[in-house]
């Protein structure tokens, strides 16, 4: 019988001793990384959805998820509800015959997305986004049969940037299964344009998708493999080459994070940094490359390593303000809060948190790991963190 008053995590590690599985075992039931399911057993990273509570029950054989958390019901993590406009944006993928209304205007389309791409990264708005997907989605795809030549290809590397925004919007709003189509929707455009960049972005974007559910050697094997044939090239390759390269090798640097491999992650965010160095503040294919970027992954790398006090180093040496992704600042406001928590400096963290919420109140709120974050101040608030804590967690909709 667990004492009352055992962390999660120290039950998680109880639960698998009892029944004398290693890390490296349930991690691989999981299908996660056994840093991963470390951290969840040091306490260094919360569980964060219902469902994975649901998951590491099973492999732990156990069937009282307040055995194995110490949480009542109403303090886990719950699954987010589907954003209202993912129904829509799922159609316009999958309809079986599209039709365009009038003569293909391949020109507005390529502004239109354009213009979408804009609004994303500089304002977030995430229900006029999710509105904007679903036709211009629908139109791309009934205009490609009826074009051919040069302009074929065009309207190819205009649905592939259509689909890296489908991609991460649906990414954002938890729709694994669209984000994934629509990843691979845009690798299957830049084949088809026969555009080397373009393939390399969209072996990026697919990245992106896959590691978030915890396909980590075949997002390494992807990025690695992207990076090897630009590489040859590189040498009379223009900037915006050089920044997917680069962005390729920020990528890895993350998987090999995740892998627990250390000393290989090194090697490959210094290739990140030269090229920024080289190539500036960019933002080809919309992956905000640039000295800010790889210094935002130095945050986010430390705080993954548990090495909070490093992470809060590194961010004093990113100018923030200069970065045009709403994105990319709300995830350096966010790791900065994980790292100050991971201190017990809860009045900063919190403090971060209001600060990536004024950059992107709907992304606080649909970020399954920041909703853990909160609920963990939560549970060790106190007359400091209290005044400012409550009402965050109330507008985020996770005050119990």
């Amino acid at each position: 019988m667990i004492e009352p008053g055992v962390p999660p995590g120290e039950r998680i590690r109880l639960h698998r001793r009892r029944i004398g599985l290693t890390q490296e075992q349930c991690a691989q039931l999981k299908g996660c990384t056994v840093s991963a399911w470390r951290k969840w057993e040091s306490g260094d990273r919360q569980v964060a959805s219902f469902s994975d509570w649901i998951e590491i029950a099973r492999i732990l054989r156990v069937r009282d998820l307040y055995r194995l958390t110490g949480l009542p019901v109403g303090e886990l993590p719950e699954e987010p509800s589907e954003h209202e406009t993912v129904p829509a944006i799922r159609a316009a993928m999958v309809s079986f015959d599209p039709k365009l209304a009038g003569e293909p205007d391949i020109k507005r389309l390529d502004e239109a997305v354009e213009t979408a791409w804009d609004i994303w990264q500089e304002r977030r708005p995430f229900n006029q986004i999710g509105a904007m997907l679903p036709e211009l989605i629908t139109e791309v795809r009934a205009c490609i049969p009826q074009v051919d030549g040069p302009e074929r290809d065009g309207m190819l590397r205009t649905a592939s940037m259509l689909y890296f925004l489908a991609r991460a919007f649906t990414k954002r709003v938890g729709a694994q299964d669209v984000s994934l189509l629509a990843a691979d929707r845009a690798m299957a455009a830049a084949i088809k344009a026969d555009d080397l960049d373009y393939r390399a972005a969209s072996a990026w974007n697919v990245g992106m998708t896959l590691a978030d559910q915890g396909h980590v050697q075949v997002v390494l094997d992807l990025a690695t493999d992207a990076a090897a044939e630009l590489e040859p090239t590189l040498p009379e390759a223009p900037p915006e080459r050089m920044s997917i390269f680069g962005a390729l090798h920020l990528l890895r640097a993350v998987q090999f994070v995740r892998l627990g491999e250390e000393p290989k992650a090194v090697p490959a965010l210094e290739i990140a940094d030269r090229v920024a160095r080289k190539v500036g503040e960019r933002n080809d294919f919309r992956t905000v490359f640039g000295p800010s970027n790889v210094g935002i992954h130095r945050v986010w790398l430390a705080v993954e390593l548990s090495k909070p006090g490093e992470a809060i180093r590194a961010a004093q040496q990113v100018e923030i303000g200069s970065v045009p992704s709403v994105e990319r600042r709300f995830v350096f406001y966010v790791e900065l809060a994980r790292a100050y928590s991971l201190r017990s400096e809860d009045v900063a963290a919190v403090q971060m948190l209001l600060r990536a919420e004024r950059e992107s109140a709907e992304e606080l709120r649909y970020n399954v790991n920041v909703r853990t974050l909160t609920r963990e101040l939560l549970r060790r608030e106190n007359s400091l963190t209290r005044e400012e804590l409550r009402p965050l967690a109330d507008r985020m909709g996770v005050l119990t």
